[in-house]
């Protein structure tokens, strides 16, 4: 048995089912036996995707993703991904390799900096008789560090003997931390003797699987729940459910978290969007709970498992029989919730040919399937649309905004519905991320995903528009003339429509509920980022940068075919 062989025979036995990449010199022979021998390989157009989607494989099924990319450029071209994962604390292996031992070589680059400067770990194979225990260190690494590995197999050992191997060993997890009742009273001083607490969960409380505990501990405090965006509807149903904390808070979450005087934080990183700058917690207590003590601040914190903790604290406050300071502060904000409207938060700018974002996630909350996951690009639609566009379960939402960058919401996506197959799968991206990364839409068309991608176009870049408003500077520097996504996404094999009236928004999602054969793309219009001018002749308002055609650029949505991409 040769390296390469061996190698492919490993990550079999480590139970990858799937390995997303690109095929090169260095990898290309032992994608090929994975695949000879049961493995599914999926192509990708581009390297980060490849990372992208083992990425978010890793999310939606809590195993280790696997990519395999070429020596040199291949590697090179996955850094934005690969940031992205270790920001987003995932479990990736990414496979690749030194070049020929050759000084000249014009792909050579030095992997381990290459790792380093990710943020990623790095492992090589230094001798062929080691290759499965480095295999093995790399994947338990990945687990216990929550962090992409990077594996350097060299490509000169290759076709090496791979002689006497070592067993695979499967990556044991961590267990749950449980802290001991000392660690607890500085926590629960500031938690028995708050009078109007506010509960709130990160994604390492989704993780945990913490949602009934911390319901529950929200009952002996009277505290209202909220979460973190990437714990979004965590508490979805609960009537005291403030939902997203931070920037895109409602009124009715803004007023509460204002007249709060604790936030006890489970699994959030606690950064300036769930902080609001810092400005919800400046005249506050708050209590940090994490698995990680990397992530503590300057607050009252406890270091474990978020499900433990919120045990612990719940079983402390009933043997001093703790009774709520203010009751009725959670019936007034429940009586709030109860009679909130989330139309009644912003004027309606839907004009004849174009849809407003909020009012067009507000219809496709409704529209589409609603056992559906998602998963967000970055941008500046997330504002209009994560707030307004609900998942039935917290772990079946992540957004690819870990490192800020757009453009891998749809690898992301397309990683997601390999994870779940059957399930429909809801990309949301804007306009200048998914033409960025438009290519992949090839790869969900080939695996034929049930993948619905909106696309909310306004053919501009949206935080550039308003920072250079701020400035002074003309926004139209923003703007940009895009192609029409429609006939190339049509082109591409997939099925697309723009949506232009709010009543044609029931078309991209229809095919989904019923199991259509063709994907579907669709792009949302987000007419309110558009700058307006005034006409000084006839004293109206124009609308500047329309699209090619005179149009006005529209919302799109696309669906794959024997699915929705």
């Amino acid at each position: 048995m040769k390296i390469f062989q061996a190698c492919a025979q490993a990550l079999l036995d480590h139970g990858v089912e799937v390995m997303f990449g690109l095929m090169g010199d260095v990898n290309m022979l032992f994608v090929a036996h994975y695949r000879e021998h049961g493995g599914d390989f999926v192509p990708t157009v581009h390297e980060s995707s490849a990372v992208a989607m083992a990425d978010s494989r890793s999310r939606f099924t809590g195993r280790v993703g696997v990519a395999t990319v070429t020596h040199g450029l291949g590697l090179s071209n996955t850094m934005t991904a690969l940031v992205e994962a270790v920001r987003s604390r995932s479990r990736v292996v990414l496979l690749t390799g030194d070049t020929p031992a050759e000084p000249t070589h014009f792909q050579r680059l030095d992997i381990s900096s290459f790792a380093a400067a990710a943020g990623a770990g790095y492992e090589k194979v230094y001798r062929k008789e080691s290759l499965v225990r480095d295999l093995n260190r790399s994947f338990q690494r990945a687990v216990a560090e929550h962090r992409p590995i990077v594996v350097n197999i060299p490509a000169d050992l290759m076709l090496d003997d791979a002689g006497q191997q070592p067993p695979v060993r499967v990556p044991v997890p961590h267990s749950p931390a449980v802290p001991v009742l000392d660690d607890l009273d500085a926590a629960l001083g500031v938690t028995a003797s708050a009078k109007r607490p506010i509960v709130l969960a990160g994604r390492g409380a989704v993780l945990s699987g913490a949602q009934q505990a911390l319901v529950a501990l929200a009952s002996k405090l009277a505290a209202p729940v909220a979460t973190s965006v990437l714990a979004k509807d965590l508490f979805r149903g609960h009537p005291a459910n403030l939902g997203i904390c931070g920037s895109m808070s409602h009124s009715v979450a803004s007023t509460a978290i204002a007249e709060s005087d604790l936030i006890i934080s489970f699994g959030a990183s606690l950064n300036v969007d769930t902080t609001f700058h810092g400005e919800w917690v400046a005249e506050k207590n708050l209590v940090q709970i994490d698995i990680d003590p990397g992530r503590f601040g300057w607050y009252v914190y406890v270091a474990g498992d978020a499900t433990a903790v919120a045990e612990a604290i719940g079983a402390a406050l009933d043997e001093i029989d703790h009774t709520p300071a203010q009751p009725g502060w959670l019936q007034s904000v429940e009586q709030a919730l109860a009679t909130f409207t989330p139309s009644d938060e912003f004027t309606d700018r839907t004009t004849v040919d174009t849809v407003d974002v909020r009012t067009a996630c507000l219809a496709l909350d409704n529209a589409l399937p609603a056992s559906r996951i998602m998963v967000s690009d970055i941008g500046r639609f997330t504002n209009s649309v994560w707030p307004r566009i609900a998942v039935q379960d917290a772990r079946r939402f992540t957004t690819m905004g870990g490192f800020g960058a757009i453009g891998l919401g749809l690898a992301g996506a397309i990683g997601a519905a390999i994870a779940a197959p059957g399930e429909t799968t809801v990309a949301v991206v804007g306009d200048g991320g998914f033409i960025m990364h438009l290519g992949e839409l090839a790869t969900a068309v080939r695996r034929h995903l049930p993948l619905v991608i909106l696309v909310f176009n306004d053919s501009a870049y949206g935080a550039e528009h308003n920072k250079l408003q701020r400035y002074g500077a003309d926004p139209d520097h923003s703007l940009n003339a895009w192609p029409e996504f429609v006939p190339i996404a049509k082109a591409m094999g997939a099925t697309a429509i723009s949506i232009r009236k709010l009543e044609e928004i029931d078309d991209p999602t229809r095919h989904a509920r019923e199991g259509g054969s063709r994907h579907q793309l669709t792009t949302p219009q987000r007419r309110h980022k558009r700058p307006v001018r005034r006409d000084a002749h006839a004293g109206r308002s124009r609308i500047r940068g329309h699209s090619p055609g005179g149009q006005r650029c529209q919302p799109a949505a696309t669906r794959s075919p024997s699915a929705s991409a």
